[in-house]
């Protein structure tokens, strides 16, 4: 998919509550940024992509538009388990997906180069099977079944292999590898029970952000943001942040309010691995890939939005951080 066919995906979508599986957004990540961030090369990972499961019964009404400020918070939102297809020919569009342990990971936004993903690998867990495409039944989801052809699966060192697991191989001397993870079937109650999983607190050691119209257009314009206090304390709070559903935000029109408002963040981690965060105007996060928004404390976000509206943007991509 292109950044066209994910803002399509978007704009399409109609919540109903009867629908089963609600797991539709596919992102395409920014082109390669400079050397003080992660370099892409031939051995680069591959663009980050996600599964997509298109609904085919939608109603046509959509929820009534509330204030975002006034969204009810919920104890909790759960992500549910991606429900697999009980025929061919289902409505969907399959891209990086592995069965592991009965779980379907898929691609992430997050990123490493070919040299921290050496360093990074762990116990190996097995081999892929691959043959699941769009026209799989649900009986060829057997273990290790995937849609990335047949490539040796990997613990991730530092990671929990209930939530992300690599693929790894070697070939000609250049390195390819990509991380997969386990973004459903869990409950979250705060920001702690996902964003716990990426392990950033005091892992941090700089950080970049675009504007959404740089990142959506693939324009190499970066600001710099110092991995200092103010960064710290956003972090913090967004462990704490309470959770919200995001089809009901995507019904309000969270993702088309202050477009040009909005921001993404990176966050390059000390194992070498970088995230990247999505910024909304009213304090809303959103981890790239995983179907849940986070309502910051305003205090905390408003320090860190502040700061990346000040900062000369960076347009040269050989020099941006």
């Amino acid at each position: 998919m292109d950044r066209q066919d994910y803002r399509d995906a978007i704009n399409s979508v109609v919540p109903d509550q009867g629908m089963e599986e609600r797991i539709r957004q596919a992102v395409i990540a920014p082109k390669k940024r400079g050397r003080r961030f992660i370099a892409y090369g031939a051995a680069s990972l591959a663009a980050v992509c996600l599964i997509v499961w298109a609904v085919l019964q939608y109603g046509p009404e959509r929820l009534n538009t509330l204030d975002l400020k006034e969204q009810p918070v919920l104890d909790a939102v759960v992500i549910p388990k991606i429900k697999l297809p009980k025929k061919s020919n289902a409505a969907a569009d399959m891209v990086g997906l592995v069965v592991y342990e009965g779980q379907i990971y898929t691609q992430t936004s997050t990123r490493m180069a070919a040299a921290d993903a050496k360093l990074l690998r762990g116990e190996r867990l097995g081999r892929t099977k691959g043959g699941i495409d769009e026209w799989s039944k649900r009986t060829d989801y057997e273990e290790l079944a995937s849609s990335i052809g047949e490539v040796d699966i990997f613990a991730v060192k530092g990671y929990d292999t209930s939530f992300r697991i690599m693929s790894y191989h070697e070939e000609n001397g250049e390195i390819y590898a990509e991380l997969y993870e386990c973004l459903n079937g869990i409950k979250v109650r705060s920001g702690e029970d996902l964003m716990g999983k990426l392990r950033l607190k005091d892992r941090v050691q700089s950080a970049a952000w675009q504007h959404y119209d740089a990142w959506y257009n693939s324009k190499p314009e970066y600001g710099e943001v110092t991995a200092d206090e103010v960064l710290n304390g956003f972090l913090a709070a967004l462990n704490e942040a309470k959770p919200f559903d995001r089809d009901r935000l995507n019904a309000e029109g969270i993702y088309e309010r202050n477009k040009l408002q909005q921001k993404m963040l990176f966050l390059k981690v000390e194992d070498g691995t970088e995230v990247q965060l999505w910024l909304f105007p009213d304090n809303y996060v959103m981890y790239v890939g995983a179907p849940v928004f986070f309502q910051v404390e305003e205090g905390a976000f408003r320090a860190l939005w502040n700061r990346m509206e000040q900062p000369d943007v960076i347009k040269n991509e050989a020099t941006a951080s």
